[in-house]
């Protein structure tokens, strides 16, 4: 790649920051270790989040623009784990230099926005879509015989000609009978829109559901959901109400150059089009959709306030006024004489050069974004004080910088009062999808495909349901500060339509719509906490089959906070047989023969054992969904009987998945500790030591009081020497 001399002038700088870092993890492997959590680089996703609200950027992305991060102990934000390389070094540079391009405005007054009104019979694919049959013209509620007559089989000309005689654009609503299935394409993209700039655009979709029978237009027993992405990035999911058309209104930020792309998320993936009689002949669901309007890009201020805090707000501003206050922001603390002495002269050089007064303040600022003071968290050891606190609190809930409120946190009354306001914040979304994400391992979610043939019913719509609710129930836990316990034993669920019919709960067919709400549970349901949720239990098996030793050891690591040893090298790993000839039980049996294996798998089975009536997508099952075989293949047949029984190592025995949950919420002080400790572990970046399971007993013993809710335990983290020291 050809640099200009500015831009190879700013790297050099960033390679020497980056030598302050790289030494500072030198010294963590060879000099004495003193500090508990030693200092470490901000990971992608805080290196991201960091500059979003540093520059008022709320959906800027330049994760996928750096190298991914190492993990240890569990989690990504650990200092054993978090190196500094060349290619980090280049990476830090361009994301950087891209964000400040992003941020910053040429013009005097905002552009005016963009006002546009999509119809989805007026784009490319939704055109090839109504000739083919996979979708149809709607006015007026039914079909429109006077557009084209019903498609029972290919047409006689091609796309072209259909315009040409005036039937696109279609002025009226497209109903749409599939979704793109795991092995085609079918993309429904508005190709009429592109976004001119980068900011925050208002849509506006008007969406509702139908059943098709042969022509005919009938009331669906329940909503549809439909997806809105911007190319591959989803911006929301919604509902399409049974033949009431609904306008949503969505606030999304998009890059410049992205195009909208429409998806009937819940549908099957029929392939309406391969069918004989085509739409003439389909009976099923269906969704319409009416339009889309656009507004965009929109601005609150002019310029925005990212660009004013690079450039300041007059046209001939203070070089060292504005660096004072992006360095304070950036670094997390008021900048040094100093400091700004040195990035003023930065400035000076690049306008000696020539380069013009706002690039010569890009230059240095994107050099402060590379340095150590803006890459990395911590301090030498001991107490940290109010600005390193602030800074070590903001990330822990909020992966990103600290705001103007964090201040004197040393005051306990204070330190707890903004725990709760960052807990309270949006913002704590990022906490809470990034921390599960490395606890329960939910960044694996899309590790694996189910196999289309044993699980035709999962989708992207199911996959995205099941995120939302384990975010969601954690969620619930902190702002209700529900017992610990509740993770493995809680009484209701937060389902939508689609986890309600995956789960089977009495009274699914009330559940209606896309949004997750919380609902009782029946006796005996297996639903209650992490351990009957979808995602869970989806991220502890592979696409085909269930593993006992996958999910066994995942229980025994992430909620017993008992990891069982590596394998000893050379050990093949032990699967189901998708045939069914041989039962896991019966491999497990043979495999734990050898004496090496057998006592690892005395801890590591009956756990695994216990989760074996839920498969890959965490489904019930009695029996096993197995590959068929004979004339009729490919398809799933039923295979044996589910034995859910076993024996924990201490000799306590369960007959069932029920009466293994009930053994894990009789020790609730177990699992309050264990969430202590990963809280902890997330928190500082460090694992604990022997000296640290002092003060984590003592952590969970002033839980206690308080049945060891989840925000009790987030503030007996922040309060403990664990955090409050380096």
């Amino acid at each position: 790649m050809i640099r200009s001399r500015a831009a190879v002038w700013s790297l050099a700088a960033c390679a020497v920051a980056a030598l302050a870092l790289q030494s500072a993890a030198d010294e963590r492997e060879t000099g004495p270790r003193q500090a508990r959590a030693p200092r470490r680089r901000l990971t992608r996703r805080e290196f991201e989040h960091s500059l979003r609200d540093l520059l008022d950027l709320p959906g800027l992305t330049v994760r996928d623009m750096l190298p991914e991060d190492g993990r240890a102990h569990g989690f990504d934000r650990c200092a054993d784990s978090l190196d500094v390389s060349p290619v980090h070094v280049a990476a830090w540079h361009d994301a950087a230099g891209f964000a400040l391009r992003a941020a910053t405005v040429r013009e005097a007054a905002p552009p005016r926005p963009v006002v546009a009104r999509l119809l989805p019979g007026g784009q490319e694919v939704f055109k090839l879509a109504l000739l083919e049959g996979d979708a149809v013209f709607l006015r007026a509620g039914r079909y429109d015989v006077d557009a084209l007559p019903l498609v029972r089989g290919p047409l006689p000309h091609p796309l072209s000609y259909y315009e040409g005689i005036g039937l696109f654009p279609y002025p009226h609503s497209v109903g749409v009978f599939r979704r793109q299935g795991p092995t085609d394409h079918f993309a429904l993209f508005f190709t009429t829109f592109t976004a001119p700039r980068t900011g925050r655009y208002r849509l506006a979709i008007s969406v509702w559901s139908f059943r098709w029978n042969k022509g005919t237009v009938e009331r669906p027993p329940a909503p549809e959901a439909v997806t809105l992405h911007a190319n591959d990035r989803l911006l929301a999911t919604l509902d399409a109400p049974p033949l009431e058309p609904r306008t949503h209104v969505v606030e999304a930020w998009l890059e410049a150059g992205e195009k909208l792309l429409f998806t009937a998320a819940s549908l099957p993936p029929a392939r309406v089009y391969e069918r004989p009689g085509r739409a003439a002949e389909y009976v099923g669901p269906g969704v319409a959709i009416d339009r889309v309007d656009v507004e965009g890009p929109l601005y609150d201020t002019w310029p925005p306030a990212g660009h004013r805090l690079l450039y300041g707000s007059t046209p001939a501003p203070d070089v060292k006024q504005v660096l004072a206050a992006f360095l304070g922001r950036a670094f997390r603390r008021p900048a040094g004489s100093a400091e700004i002495a040195a990035y003023a002269g930065l400035v000076a050089r690049r306008l000696k050069a020539g380069d013009p007064p706002d690039a010569a303040l890009r230059a240095a600022e994107q050099a402060a974004l590379c340095a150590p003071e803006f890459l990395s968290l911590g301090g030498p050891p001991g107490p940290l004080d109010d600005w390193q606190l602030a800074a070590r609190l903001a990330s822990f809930l909020w992966d990103s910088l600290p705001d103007d409120r964090l201040a004197t946190l040393r005051d306990p009354a204070v330190l707890r009062a903004e725990v709760d306001r960052l807990l309270d914040d949006p913002k704590s979304r990022r906490f809470v999808e990034h921390f599960l994400d490395e606890w329960l391992d939910l960044r694996d979610i899309d590790a694996t495909t189910p196999d289309a043939t044993l699980h035709p019913e999962f989708s992207p719509h199911l996959r995205d349901s099941m995120l939302a609710e384990t975010r969601a129930f954690f969620t619930e836990l902190l702002a209700r500060d529900l017992p610990a316990a509740a993770l493995v034993s809680a009484d209701f669920a937060l389902v939508n339509q689609r986890l309600a019919g995956h789960y089977g709960l009495d009274g699914a067919s009330g559940i209606h719509g896309v949004a997750l709400r919380r609902v009782p549970l029946p006796p005996g349901s297996p639903r209650g906490g992490l351990l009957g949720q979808a995602s869970v239990l989806k991220v502890t098996a592979n696409g085909t089959v269930t593993s006992p030793v996958k999910r066994g050891a995942w229980v025994l690591r992430e909620i017993l906070d008992d990891p069982p040893e590596p394998p000893p090298p050379n050990v093949p790993a032990v699967d189901a047989d998708v045939r069914g000839s041989v039962s896991i039980r019966e491999q497990l049996a043979a495999h734990a023969a050898d004496s090496s294996c057998a006592a690892c798998h005395a801890d590591i089975d009956p756990p695994g054992f216990a989760l074996e009536n839920f498969d890959v997508i965490g489904g019930w099952r009695d029996t096993y969904r197995l590959l068929a075989s004979g004339p009729d293949a490919p398809g799933a047949a039923a295979g044996g009987p589910i034995d859910a029984s076993g024996t924990l190592a201490d000799g306590r025995p369960f007959g069932s998945f029920a009466e293994f949950r009930a053994l894990l919420a009789a020790d609730p002080r177990r699992l309050a500790r264990t969430l202590a400790r990963q809280l902890v572990v997330y928190a500082t970046g460090a694992d604990g030591g022997a000296a640290d399971r002092l003060e984590l007993d003592a952590i969970v013993d002033r839980a206690a009081a308080g049945d060891h809710g989840v925000r009790t335990l987030v503030h007996e983290v922040v309060m403990s020497r664990l955090f409050l020291e380096q």
